[in-house]
């Protein structure tokens, strides 16, 4: 069964457990259905969740299109189906489409700021970056990650029965030695960087290419491209909670610190075309690198609210 249709199911259940009519045989036919396959528990425990943060969403609309959804039915019947319906609508909408689905139902997953380290069953590391998702499949063949969102790194741990590969709609990487990254750019394109030893990068369309340490391969297209060296920058600094640029151009930096916030960073890149840092900022402390930016440029940082920031030129 395909995630758009558990998140269906688990949306008819969660209101038929609403409804004021709801039965013993109901319950128990839910409990049956959250037994039957684990990802239906995991569902309805991300969709309660997400219930519950409803009160949060700025837009009216989202409230409004729940009220009325919860408005008395002329049958129970009805008010079941259309609430269901409103119900995985508004969630959907919250999610921001049914795209975001399969990130919802990640195995991994983290939230905008946050980093986490994780031990796989094999004994490899995966620490995965801010707002990042990704699906484990391992089985006695081979190791496989489904990156869905964001970026990771991997130190991987040595199988010569079973590959490991990291797999993105662009393509593979497999591992040929322990460490490397993956990152899923909002541009669609998917960016392999080796820290050590060798990872064979293959796109979906066509180009078959092995990156040594200390260079990059961008698959774009389904198309893995011609590996780059990296050189001065240190691209898994993230692991450590730092942000290091060498001569970069300022709304770079900038998107690169929005991903670490929540809510708005605004700027235009054109107006501040020129601007270039250098320097070691904290991700933990995004405020204090919009500071020290604002201490050495010239740029004005002015927030509007803690959840809107403006980035201008002075």
């Amino acid at each position: 069964m395909s995630s758009e249709q558990i998140i269906s199911e688990a949306a008819r259940w969660l209101t038929l457990l609403h409804d004021d009519h709801v039965t013993e045989a109901d319950r128990a036919a839910f409990e049956k259905w959250c037994q039957a396959d684990p990802r239906h528990a995991v569902a309805i425990e991300r969709m309660r969740s997400l219930w519950g943060s409803l009160d949060e969403l700025p837009a009216a609309p989202a409230r409004m299109a729940l009220n009325r959804a919860f408005a008395p039915q002329k049958t129970r019947f009805a008010a079941r189906s259309t609430q269901a319906v409103a119900l995985l609508g508004v969630l959907l909408c919250g999610w921001a489409g049914i795209e975001r689905l399969p990130v919802w139902m990640a195995d991994q997953r983290t939230s905008v700021g946050e980093r986490r380290q994780v031990a796989l069953t094999d004994g490899s590391q995966v620490q995965l970056n801010s707002n990042s998702a990704l699906d484990v499949k391992f089985d006695g063949h081979q190791r496989v990650i489904e990156l869905l969102q964001g970026e990771m790194w991997v130190e991987v741990a040595k199988d010569a029965q079973r590959p490991f590969v990291v797999h993105t709609d662009q393509g593979t990487a497999t591992a040929l030695g322990t460490r490397f990254l993956v990152r899923k750019a909002e541009d669609g394109a998917t960016v392999v960087t080796v820290i050590e030893s060798t990872v064979a990068v293959k796109g979906t369309v066509a180009g078959d290419v092995k990156v040594p340490a200390g260079q990059r391969s961008t698959l774009q297209d389904g198309r893995a491209g011609t590996p780059q060296p990296i050189g001065n920058a240190d691209p898994d600094a993230w692991t450590r909670g730092l942000l290091k640029v060498d001569d970069q151009p300022l709304s770079e930096v900038l998107q690169t610190l929005a991903g670490y916030r929540h809510g708005l960073v605004r700027f235009d890149p054109q107006a501040l075309q020129g601007m270039r840092v250098s320097g070691v900022f904290k991700l933990d402390d995004t405020g204090a690198a919009l500071a020290s930016l604002a201490d050495n440029l010239p740029i004005k940082v002015e927030y509007f609210t803690d959840l809107v920031v403006v980035i201008k030129p002075l």
